[in-house]
């Protein structure tokens, strides 16, 4: 009897996950069912690629980082060896908004005492990093082991735009280890941040490799000429029918040894040995609370930020000088609302028509939550007024776009340690229920592409082992 897997969910977690269960269950020929269920009339999730009047517009992430090489090798797979495109070289340059003014931030470590980043003491305080003890804690806030480590200065201005940028959230309340988990290890590994640096980079330059820094972490951010999706676009033509958009599904139940009955808002049920949970969190909640109200509580527990994307397009002779780097970030309480803003445009060639330039500015987050409640025009007026502090810009954008994320960007506060081992306790109770996803193990592209094929291969073995036991049961 053939066996069937269903994934919900088709985001980028979900439709790697049918990929990678499609591509094994093909090679070993064991003839199983691979379903992808998605709510909306389109893949991806989160990744979105808008492309209007030459501008190229990404709602949610705009690439992944070519320092894992999961996604790079997914995408070779599915066809895009020759699509992928890095970031120009100068986007290495990073900018922080500190003091009424836009400051690099500086590329080795050492160089932050020539910078006007920090303070005098926050500078001396800097170089005591490495005479710092190592943690005994099991878990601690991101702020709070910056903090321990480089000074409360040092964790206000770099980290707290650095988790601001990266998560959308308070660093005071985020989780190190579920985080950071690297940042975690160096300490642990080498007793001091710069230490496991330095070691890094001698490794990185003895294998002919970039090692990262201070300015943002190592690998060069990489996508698609005609962005993200293509990627999420691509997995889903693999896929053909094996994906099913436009099917919500409303409850899981769980059968026992006759596996899961997934119910649908339209339509029959469909019944299913395995089902992969792919969906967020908040999402995948509900559909099996009356399964496990346990379960159901530890999802729910897991928390997002409301996120607002504002893209502008500006003629570039009206802007003045180029712009040439990355983009800037804005620690708290140095006075913009933004989180920052991404130089789009001057990151990856193609991302606006000949003489314009694309900025990309988030606002919100967990500071500031109600921001996505703001109206377009409101909105709008904030990011202007914004991009004309930290830039300059004086001109109005002759092109916009508002996007608003309600739910985000998971937030793995403080506990989540806890909380995904409390969630694989409860999924041991039933066998055959899987999750994936950035709600749990990480919120990064590669984070998802890395962990499909392990979710695949245990699905699949959780698949072949109960036909092993089935078989000498029937003996």
């Amino acid at each position: 009897m053939q066996q069937t897997v269903v994934v919900v969910g088709g985001g980028v977690a979900g439709l790697a996950v049918a990929y990678e269960l499609a591509e094994r269950s093909q090679r070993l020929g064991d003839g199983v069912r691979v379903l992808c269920l998605e709510s909306s009339d389109r893949p991806g999730g989160n990744i979105r690629s808008e492309r209007v009047d030459g501008f190229t517009c990404e709602a949610g992430p705009t690439g992944f980082l070519d320092n894992a090489p999961a996604t790079i090798t997914l995408a070779r797979r599915v066809g895009l060896a020759d699509r992928m495109i890095r970031a120009k070289p100068e986007a290495a340059n990073r900018y922080i908004f500190r003091k009424g003014k836009l400051r690099k931030v500086p590329l080795e470590p050492l160089s932050f005492l020539g910078s006007g980043i920090l303070s005098p003491l926050g500078k001396l305080r800097l170089l005591g990093e490495p005479f710092m003890p190592r943690s005994r804690q099991a878990d601690e806030s991101i702020f709070q082991f910056a903090s321990r480590r480089i000074g409360r200065e040092a964790a206000s201005v770099l980290v707290d735009a650095m988790v601001s940028g990266v998560y959308a959230g308070n660093a005071r309340e985020l989780s190190l280890p579920a985080t950071f988990p690297k940042m975690r290890n160096m300490e642990q590994q080498h007793g001091s941040l710069f230490r496991a640096m330095l070691a890094k980079r001698k490794e990185a330059k003895s294998e002919g490799r970039e090692a990262g820094g201070p300015a943002g972490p190592g690998g060069v951010l990489t996508s698609f000429r005609n962005g993200l999706d293509e990627l999420t676009h691509a997995l889903a033509t693999a896929l053909g029918d094996k994906l099913r958009l436009r099917s919500p599904v409303q409850l899981i139940s769980n059968m026992g040894r006759r596996g899961f009955r997934i119910l649908l808002d339209e339509g029959s049920p469909i019944e299913a040995d395995a089902v992969v949970l792919a969906c967020p969190a908040w999402k995948a909640a509900p559909l099996i609370e009356s399964m496990d109200a346990k379960l159901h509580a530890t999802l729910t527990a897991i928390q997002s930020a409301a996120l607002a994307v504002v893209h502008t397009g500006y003629s570039a002779m009206a802007l003045g000088d180029p712009l040439t780097g990355f983009g800037y970030l804005v620690p708290r309480e140095q006075g913009p609302r933004v989180l920052g803003t991404l130089w789009i445009s001057q990151i990856f060639d193609g991302r606006a028509p000949d003489g314009a330039t694309l900025l990309t500015s988030m606002i919100g987050g967990a500071h500031d939550p109600h921001a996505v409640d703001l109206d377009d025009e409101s909105l709008m007026k904030v990011v202007r007024d914004d991009i004309k502090r930290t830039m300059s810009i004086m001109v109005r954008p002759y092109f916009t776009r508002i996007v608003r994320w309600p739910r985000g960007i998971p937030q793995y506060t403080l506990g989540h340690p806890e909380r995904m081992r409390a969630i694989e306790d409860r999924l041991q109770q039933h066998p055959g229920l899987f999750v994936s996803g950035n709600s749990y193990r990480g919120i990064s592209v590669n984070a998802c592409v890395e962990e499909a094929p392990q979710v695949a291969e245990a699905a699949l073995e959780f698949l072949h082992q109960r036909d092993d036991g089935d078989a000498k049961e029937s003996s």
